[in-house]
């Protein structure tokens, strides 16, 4: 046989087993596709009960090499009560779906891992989602295309368009975004980066004004995966470059490039441990720029089964107040988790954990201040003191504070300018509030003065207290916290009592 003959009879009986696998894959997704609308209506049924909308699917069109179908969300005529759509109002999303094993569309891009399937999905411009469509001039408002493993594990890139919409007096301006997401089968693994470069949204508040949010340079990286105790796992990632509130075309308040870099790991043997930093570059209102910020915490010794059972519980009243739609009771809600958190505390600080705040800082063009806490905590209940209440929850803590005087004078002062002072009574009022703190902090033996800086050590353990080198118990701290401080003397009833610093005159109004 020649060698010609043989390519052919190769690229047929490859281009034999790929039509037979595709079909084979098409019937495959036939056979899942009733399986996952009814897991999405359960979801639907279980998180938003009141919604009273339902999942279908209809115009499945399967051909050889592909699928078409759509999936209509629309009000459930089974259920009792206010759909959240109207009967004749439908979402619809259109999918496209490329057969494996060698999706065309993925071969387009030169991907030639095997599939399941190829899927690019539209939402469909109907009656119900018109305004939405109105906003991103006729555009599908998002584009997602997706593979799927035949282990079911999902990789997708959707793009969501940018947005030019004026409505009477609100705005939105919007850069668009791309998210890319790893999904495992069982979400027990997720990689997911989105980055959207900017977003602008003006509208009237109740006092007639024009509020303005212009949020600049927005990444978020995830991964995570379900670790030995069921709980979310890995490293998270947050940026903001810039965070803008203002007021009638002003600028307000402004974040500067906030981050958010945080890990949760399994322990060695029953514990989760993790650590947060979190870190802002500058902080301004209007033109004045009230520094910068850091806070490095890391957390260990946390009981991973009793977290979970912790978790679990903490879900299920979510569930249950979800259920209550626009009837939850934001007092009602907070009472039961205040009992929540307080049935399940003793069982969390069984293990012991500790906490540590290496630092807290905040720093301005004056100086830098800082606050580190180590604390180690115990189960309430086994403590041998009654009287100490929440104080038998602490079996270790080290906490150390040093305030930079000029930075502090700094803040103060510019608080002051704020509030319309000129710059000298505001330096001057500054100068007076520090001066006063600091006085009343070593009147009350909480601080001491040192080196331009206000500072303070507390050091516990074993019921025994040491407050800036003195040493003492629980209840003599408390004693000595609410006695009376010497330099202050109990004016009579029928006295007016004196100022203890001057006052400065509000400035007139310009």
């Amino acid at each position: 046989m020649k060698k010609s003959a043989v390519a052919v009879a190769v690229i047929v009986v490859l281009g034999a087993a790929w039509t037979g696998a595709s079909w084979y894959t098409g019937t495959l997704l036939e056979e899942r596709m009733a399986g996952e609308v009814t897991k999405a209506n359960d979801a639907i049924t279980q998180y938003f009960p009141k919604a009273g909308v339902k999942l279908s699917y209809e115009d499945y069109q399967r051909h050889l090499f592909s699928t078409d179908v759509r999936f209509t969300l629309q009000a459930d005529p089974a259920f009792k009560g206010e759909s959240a759509l109207k009967p004749d109002q439908k979402i619809v999303l259109k999918e496209a779906i490329d057969h494996g094993p060698f999706p065309l569309s993925q071969l387009k891009r030169f991907n030639l891992i095997p599939s399941m399937a190829s899927v690019h999905t539209e939402l469909e411009n109907t009656p119900a989602v018109k305004a939405i469509f109105d906003a991103t001039k006729g555009q599908s408002p998002f584009d997602i295309n997706s593979r799927i493993a035949y282990s079911g594990d999902t990789s997708s890139r959707i793009d969501f368009v940018p947005v030019d919409f004026v409505k009477d007096k609100t705005s939105i301006k919007f850069s668009g975004a791309t998210i890319d997401a790893d999904v495992g089968r069982d979400l027990s693994a997720m990689k997911m980066t989105i980055a959207s470069d900017s977003l602008f949204i003006s509208a009237p508040n109740q006092h007639g004004e024009t509020e303005n949010l212009t949020l600049q340079g927005l990444s978020l990286d995830n991964d995570t995966k379900l670790g030995k105790f069921g709980l979310s796992t890995g490293t998270q990632k947050i940026l903001v470059k810039k965070l803008n509130l203002g007021i009638d075309g002003q600028d307000g308040v402004q974040l500067e490039n906030f981050a958010l870099d945080g890990i949760v790991n399994d322990g060695s043997e029953n514990d989760i441990n993790g650590a947060l930093t979190y870190t802002l570059d500058a902080f301004k209102i209007k033109d004045q720029d009230f520094g910068s910020g850091k806070a490095n915490i890391k957390f260990s010794g946390i009981d991973g089964a009793q977290l979970k059972k912790f978790s679990e519980q903490y879900n299920a009243l979510v569930t249950t107040m979800l259920a209550k739609g626009e009837n939850i009771d934001p007092d009602a809600y907070q009472e039961q988790v205040i009992a929540l958190l307080g049935q399940n505390l003793p069982a969390l600080l069984a293990s012991k954990p500790t906490i540590q705040l290496q630092p807290l800082s905040w720093k301005n063009s004056q100086g830098e201040s800082t606050f580190t806490l180590d604390i180690t905590l115990n189960d309430p209940q086994k403590g041998t003191r009654p009287e100490l209440g929440m104080l038998n929850a602490i079996g270790k803590l080290d906490a150390a504070l040093n305030l930079s005087v000029p930075m502090a004078t700094q803040w103060v002062k510019q608080s002051g300018e704020m509030m319309g002072y000129s710059g000298e009574d505001a330096a001057s009022l500054a100068q007076e509030k520090v001066d006063s703190l600091a006085a009343m902090g070593e009147m009350f033996k909480l601080t001491k003065k040192q080196d331009n800086s206000i500072i303070s050590t507390l050091h516990y353990a074993d019921g025994v207290i040491d407050l800036n080198g003195q040493k003492m118990s629980a209840e003599e701290l408390l004693q000595m916290m609410m006695s009376q401080p010497e330099g202050f003397e109990q004016a009579p009833d029928d006295a007016a009592p004196e100022q203890t610093q001057p006052s400065i005159a509000v400035p007139p109004a310009n």
